[in-house]
């Protein structure tokens, strides 16, 4: 009779078992037929016999809602089936619950919750003893701290996870990986680049034993490292190599957001502004699709340093605001310190199991301690311990209030140099504006008086001459005029620029009478707004060189100059009726000094030009 319920017990048990795993390969062809998960789900859910099978069914219907990317759906699915999944018969699904979780609430910002997550699993790992994910949650931890802007825990964490990694000899290769990169990354935004190559530099050092298409981040981290340290075009050959392996592996949003930030931002300080706005789109395209809240304070910074770097600073402060909006929320104190609690409480519980494990051979002998001595010695030590905590509150915040201080006036004496700079560059540029124009053309004057003084000229070829030199000498003289306002001013306005392009007319009229010219100043621009000195003068030396040309070459009979407001950008149009340009152009040079006075602002110059259609001049 034993032998028969014996027998009956085990058979029962062994049947459970098979339908458990049974189950769970039905459910697990969701990964290859995510359109046929809620077939699959259906038919597994007339075979459930019990809870375990319950918390399998859960389980795979959080991952259908996962794959789909219906995230709070996918959330309270993965908690409900915590309840239910055996931790005995699959410890691993308990595991990627977790780190499930870990990722569905850091790629929302919600980084306390993350790492409660992190902390459960890890806690789960040590009685399961998976060295694999308890290595696997380690890592998350460190990826969590790296986005908290915490790079010193973040490596602390990320180098336990590769020691239990690294110690065990069944380790899977691609958490030893992603251990690595956690390091690394830590590393990198330490500002310790040496640093985050070296652990960037092993992954691919066991390549052979990787999936590529697992590790492309190392790809994009080893460029995103490369382009801190300024190395712009190695750094490009990195990224591209990660976002070409991205595209192969079905355009995953958090990847090729990433990827499109870092182009954009070697693009734009090669100078390739053209190229880093096209990055820049792409990048918000991928950033919205992945709903990472790291990914979007990334883009925003760059969308800051962008146009901060083009001029644009009414683009550039906005950007910046909302940056700094979303940073805030990240960053919040009572967040960093909810968290800076899980960390202790978690530390505290290790510590306690550690010691109730190490005190069980002589709990014995401390029920001899008696009651009033404990009491006593609790008393002395809550004494010290107020005593202590109360003066090193007092002393670290003394020391805070000090630093901030000193971090005050640091950042007010940078910013002043900061501006000292750049009005000595701005002057630095209109001094190099000096030599190359208004010298050249004084030295032109001198050489001229000079032949006039030794050549044989007749009287009437003489007066040609001298009214030559004398009209050059005016416009020399108004040159250095417009030179010398620029100089005088750490920035010109609309209104100015506005003025000076019509007193340029009212001469222009003067001296051809039979032309038209017509200025028309976009209504959307403000007049008050501010352009630096560098960029009012090209503005309008392009402005007069172009109508100039026209009034020469073009046989015009009316040109027309418009200032307008396109993309958040203001752009300049010069147009004329005249005879337009063919053949080899009889005024280069003059396009050329245009192009560059184009350049020299960051402006893209475009000439549009047929026989008989006039001629059109595009800064943009």
């Amino acid at each position: 009779m034993k032998y028969f319920f014996s027998t009956l017990f085990f058979f029962i048990v062994g049947t459970s078992f098979a339908q458990n795993a049974e189950l769970k390969k039905e459910l697990g062809r969701i990964y290859s037929n995510p359109d046929s998960a809620e077939f699959y789900l259906k038919e597994a859910e007339t075979r459930l016999q019990s809870r375990s099978d319950s918390g399998l069914y859960y389980y795979f219907k959080a991952e259908s809602y996962n794959l789909k990317l219906e995230n709070q759906a996918a959330k309270d699915a993965f908690i409900y089936s915590l309840d239910y999944i055996d931790p005995k018969l699959n410890p691993e699904l308990v595991s990627l619950a977790y780190i499930r979780l870990t990722r569905l609430d850091k790629a929302s910002g919600q980084f306390e919750k993350a790492l409660e997550f992190s902390q459960d699993g890890l806690k789960h790992t040590e009685s399961s003893l998976d060295s694999n994910f308890m290595g696997y949650h380690l890592l998350d931890i460190a990826v969590i701290y790296h986005d908290m802007e915490s790079y010193e825990q973040g490596v602390d964490y990320g180098k336990r996870a590769l020691k239990v990694l690294e110690s065990y000899s069944k380790a899977i290769p691609a958490y030893r990986a992603f251990a690595l990169n956690s390091i690394a990354i830590n590393f990198d935004d330490w500002n310790k680049p040496d640093s985050a190559l070296f652990y960037h530099y092993k992954v691919l050092d066991d390549i052979e034993n990787l999936d590529s298409m697992r590790v492309i981040f190392t790809f994009n981290n080893i460029g995103n490292t490369l382009l801190k340290q300024e190395k712009y075009e190695e750094a490009r050959k990195w990224v591209e190599i990660a976002l070409g392996l991205n595209r192969k592996d079905g355009y995953p949003a958090y990847g090729l957001a990433t990827n499109f930030t870092n182009l954009a931002n070697i693009a734009f300080n090669l100078g390739e502004f053209a190229k880093a706005r096209q990055m820049m789109d792409s990048a918000a395209y991928y950033v919205q699709e992945s709903g990472s809240t790291e990914k979007k304070r990334d883009y925003l910074y760059e969308e800051y340093r962008f146009h901060k770097k083009k001029g644009e600073l009414t683009s550039a402060m906005d950007f910046l605001e909302k940056y700094s909006a979303l940073k805030d929320t990240i960053f919040q104190e009572e967040r960093l310190r909810t968290m800076s609690e899980m960390e202790a409480l978690y530390d505290v519980e290790q510590k306690e199991r550690e010691l109730a494990e190490s005190r069980a051979e002589v709990a014995e002998h401390e029920l001899t301690v008696k009651s009033r001595n404990n009491l006593l010695l609790l008393l002395l030590i809550f004494l010290l311990v107020s005593l202590g905590l109360g003066f090193f509150i007092y002393y670290r915040q003394k020391n805070k209030t000090r630093h901030l201080q000193q971090e005050a006036k640091l950042q007010a004496i940078y910013a002043e140099q900061q501006t000292q700079k750049r009005l000595q560059d701005q002057r630095d540029s209109i001094a190099s504006d000096l030599h190359d124009n208004i010298g050249s053309q004084l030295t032109f004057i001198v050489s001229s008086l000079g032949n006039l003084k030794f050549g044989n000229l007749s009287k009437e070829a003489l007066s040609t001459k001298i009214d030559q030199i004398s009209g050059f000498t005016v416009e020399t003289v108004n040159e250095l005029r417009d030179t010398i306002w620029a100089m005088n001013k750490e920035s010109i306005s609309i209104e100015e620029l506005h003025s000076r392009i019509q007193n340029l007319f009212a001469k222009a009229r003067q001296s051809c009478p039979t032309i038209q010219f017509e200025f028309n100043l976009d209504p959307h621009i403000d007049t008050d707004l501010k352009l630096n000195s560098i960029e009012g003068v090209n503005f309008y030396r392009i402005v007069q060189e172009a109508v100039n040309n026209s009034i020469k070459y073009a046989n015009a009979s009316k040109i027309q100059v418009d200032l307008f407001l396109e993309d958040e950008n203001i752009k300049l149009k010069v147009t004329d009726d005249g005879v337009g340009i063919s053949g080899e152009n009889p005024f280069g040079n003059g396009m050329n000094t245009m192009k560059t006075r184009a350049q020299r602002i960051g402006k893209e110059f475009e000439i549009k030009s047929s026989e008989g259609q006039g001629t059109e001049i595009l800064v943009s």
